[in-house]
């Protein structure tokens, strides 16, 4: 939820080393699995993140961003284990996001 001008974001950053192209097919399903659910126009205006290397930021500040990061969380527990990752949260102003 973005309130008075802050954005709301969750930074995953990973323990142990994990191909990029494994992390953005990741995202890329828990988009899908949005998609299926809000459908595509709203997730495309409402789902914005950012992955670099070992780390992967998701704006959590709407419904279908939470959930995203949500489903996302579900599927590298699974295949990586609870313990490979962590997840933060950080509230960024817009000053810093532009």
């Amino acid at each position: 939820m973005t309130v008075n001008g802050q954005r709301d974001v969750r930074r995953f950053r990973f323990h142990t080393p994990v191909e990029p192209e494994h992390l953005e097919r990741q995202i890329a399903l828990a988009i899908v699995v949005a998609e299926c659910v809000f459908g595509t126009a709203r997730v495309r205006l409402d789902v914005s993140y950012l992955l670099e290397r070992d780390r992967l930021v998701i704006d959590v500040s709407n419904e279908i961003g939470a959930y995203v990061a949500q489903v996302f969380t579900g599927l590298i527990s699974r295949q990586l284990g609870e313990d490979s990752f962590t997840v933060e949260r950080v509230e960024k102003t817009r000053k810093d996001m532009d």
